[in-house]
């Protein structure tokens, strides 16, 4: 009798938060709250995500028994079922085919040999199932007029004095005279010192010393200038690079391709949100390309991976990748 193991994993992740297979490795789900993908413009509900854990290989008992309940079978019956499926299932990805877990998600090996699990989605959360994902979209709001300030009425001009003279006398007092006589003798002194003691006249003569005469003023010593700002020289080698046309320094952390492999990575983007980023992914895989992650900090980059045979190949992806997904798509790595 056929039994489709691989159908009843998701049957047990809604009422159980891990399910390992023996000798694959382990589904295991954890809460995830509601979250908003400003990318694609949708709302998730409460949901489980899922991961797989290629560590978890000891046999759990839950897939044995559910399917030993649901065919009517013994206990060893049901184990042999299962260990036949994981041993197609380890043959499928060693011939790096993309095994399918229904309602679970999809289950390969990349570039490096590494299982790579893509998430379906599934909400597995028994509490929020059945609610669907809601699209939105920006509400566009005309712009406020500019509120023009108010201006501030200036306040009016004091009068002008009519009668000068009662206003120094105001000021002065009956010392009026006497001010203006010493006025008159500050004022006598001031044209005495300009007109008959000019600088640089001998004292005693009143004439320009004779050492003085025709002499310019570039024959004068020349002033200090050690203290002088030397010329500047300005570094003006380009700063930027093209990741397409730049020589690829030597990466020690990239994919491994097979001998004589050649294969390019376009970087489609950075995400600071987990959850953006696995929807980018997704849509990458759904459209046929092998995605590619690559952690940079705090932000994940997102790609694709793809073997080519000649650069007009890797041209016309990057003009793909720029029309269906990001405009700002960019040839990240080449193996040649």
């Amino acid at each position: 009798m056929e039994i489709d193991v691989g159908a009843y994993i998701g049957d047990l992740l809604f009422d159980h938060n891990s399910v390992n297979i023996p000798g694959l490795g382990g589904f295991v789900a954890r809460y995830k709250p509601a979250f908003s993908d400003q990318v694609q413009g949708e709302l998730h509900p409460p949901a489980k995500g899922l991961n797989f854990n290629g560590n978890l290989v000891v046999d759990d008992g839950l897939l044995a028994e559910y399917i030993r309940d649901k065919h009517q079978l013994s206990l060893g019956e049901a184990r042999q079922a299962v260990d036949d499926y994981v041993q197609k299932v380890r043959e499928a990805i060693a011939r790096r085919e993309i095994v399918v877990f229904p309602k679970v998600g999809r289950l390969y090996k990349d570039y490096e040999n590494n299982l790579q699990f893509l998430a379906d989605g599934t909400n597995f959360n028994t509490d929020s199932y059945g609610l669907p994902i809601v699209h939105f979209y920006p509400v566009s709001r005309a712009e406020r007029p500019a509120v023009k300030p108010v201006a501030t009425p200036k306040p009016p001009p004091r009068p002008a004095m009519k009668d000068m003279r009662t206003f120094f006398s105001r000021l002065f007092g009956n010392g009026l005279a006497v001010i203006i006589g010493l006025a008159v003798v500050v004022v006598v002194v001031a044209i005495y010192f300009l007109l008959f003691n000019r600088p640089g006249k001998d004292p005693e003569t009143g004439t320009l010393p004779t050492s003085r005469i025709n002499v310019s003023p570039s024959m004068e010593q020349p002033a200090d200038t050690s203290g002088e700002d030397d010329d500047l020289l300005i570094d003006d080698s380009y700063i930027g690079e093209d990741p397409t046309t730049a020589p690829a320094e030597p990466d020690t952390e990239g994919p491994t391709a097979a001998p004589g492999q050649r294969y390019f990575i376009i970087a489609l983007g950075a995400y600071g949100n987990e959850q953006n980023a696995e929807g980018m992914v997704k849509r990458l895989f759904e459209a046929g390309y092998e995605p590619y992650t690559e952690k940079t900090g705090n932000l994940t980059r997102v790609g694709i991976q793809k073997a080519y045979t000649s650069d007009s190949d890797l041209q016309a992806t990057l003009e793909v990748m720029r029309k269906k997904f990001s405009k700002d798509a960019k040839v990240w790595k080449v193996k040649r």
